[in-house]
């Protein structure tokens, strides 16, 4: 009798696993049909019906995040496409697409490690490699993403946004002459606002300051929110000496565009100087979040902190960009008076016999250089701000 009953439970609990699976699989025929004609809210919640009668449906998890990348909703996307990617991790596609969703919102570290996993697989793949060019670029790593967007170019040179960013990428690395040609390329593509800020930039990095300000003014009238506009108007300020004006601006970018990171490196340094400790650190450490290996960013967040009397803090930071980048002998000029701080006597003596080495060695290079004996109080000339890229079609 026993067994009769267990039998009878078993076929019923098949009957009920099929019922389930023939609902889920209406609810996400439904989406798919509320997609394919743009009903995206439809088609979300038809997806999420299908999910609850069985959670672990790739396609509908996958699907989803689609929909929520189009909603504009990246948080949400990114979730789906990371729940999809737990079940299949080789599922390429949607690698691909949660990249873009973590490109699309600034997050470029991450955008860049998933890229380059789909590259792994896939290394043919013209948009991964595209977007993964851009990413390198907006992490400042420029000699690395020139190489990957003159790959694409070479295959692609109609590609109006490879050759864009491109342009952008060798301005950015002082190759004045190869950006200045793929710009001309473009040039005649852009809407009268990126024409603007393109001829700014140009001129900045031939110095001509009164002609850059005036062009992206311009730039800046057609198109308030354009990125990097008030970034760039704000750093030729700083660099002739308008501080205010350089705050206004880097705030203004900072307001339509919070993950600038030119800006939040630029505004906290001039607020650390004008003693504004607390907004200053919560600017770097925002920029920080997007580029965590900037020595720049780290450098002045090191100096925050040292004026806060963190020094233990101050050390940890400073002998990471020094790990970083060995031959920065600014760090090593602070991290000594740190050291002393912090009664640290025969650390201090060893980093003041490797500044005596490093001057040396700049020396030869550079006959007639001051030594360095103490950090500038400024920067002459900041690092410029990368121009804006296209950005990559959606997931």
């Amino acid at each position: 009798m026993l067994a009769t009953i267990f039998l009878f439970l078993a076929a019923l609990s098949l009957v009920q696993d099929r019922e389930t699976v023939r609902k889920s699989e209406a609810h996400f025929s439904r989406g798919v049909e509320f997609q394919r004609n743009g009903k995206l809210d439809e088609a979300r919640d038809a997806y999420e019906s299908a999910l609850k009668l069985i959670p672990n449906r790739i396609d509908a998890l996958s699907n989803l995040g689609v929909i929520y990348a189009r909603l504009g909703q990246y948080d949400l996307a990114i979730r789906n496409y990371q729940d999809a990617l737990v079940i299949e991790p080789r599922e390429s596609g949607i690698r691909l697409n949660l990249g873009i969703a973590y490109f699309q919102t600034q997050q470029m570290e991450p955008a860049r490690r998933e890229i380059e996993r789909v590259l792994m697989d896939q290394p043919d793949n013209m948009q991964a490699r595209q977007i993964y060019g851009i990413c390198l670029y907006q992490l400042g790593k420029l000699p690395d993403s020139i190489r990957e967007l003159e790959n694409v170019h070479r295959i692609q040179p109609d590609n109006i946004a490879v050759a864009y960013a491109l342009g952008n990428a060798y301005l950015e690395n002082e190759q004045l002459t190869e950006g200045k040609a793929m710009i001309d390329k473009v040039f005649k593509y852009l809407p009268p606002a990126e024409s603007h800020l393109i001829l700014g930039t140009f001129n900045a990095l031939n110095r001509q300051h009164a002609a850059a300000i005036e062009e992206l003014k311009l730039a800046a009238k057609l198109n308030p929110k354009l990125p990097t506009v008030h970034t760039q108007l704000g750093t030729i300020y700083l660099v002739t000496g308008n501080r205010d004006l350089a705050i206004e601006e880097f705030r203004t970018e900072i307001a339509n565009h919070p993950h600038d990171f030119t800006a939040n490196v630029r505004l906290g340094w001039l607020l650390r100087e004008n003693g504004n400790l607390d907004e200053a650190e919560a600017l770097l450490q925002r920029a920080l979040e997007y580029r965590p290996d900037d020595i720049g960013a780290l450098f002045q967040h090191a100096q925050l902190i040292q004026a806060r009397g963190q020094h233990e803090q101050a050390a940890k930071v400073l002998e990471r960009i020094i790990s970083i980048k060995p031959d920065f002998t600014q760090a090593y000029v602070v991290l000594t008076r740190v050291y002393l701080k912090l009664k640290r006597k025969d650390d201090a003596d060893r980093l003041r016999a490797m500044i005596d080495s490093l001057n040396e060695v700049e020396q030869k290079k550079q006959p007639g250089a001051k030594p360095f004996a103490e950090p500038p109080k400024a920067i002459d000339r900041p690092v410029r701000p990368p121009g804006e890229t296209e950005k990559p079609p959606q997931g």
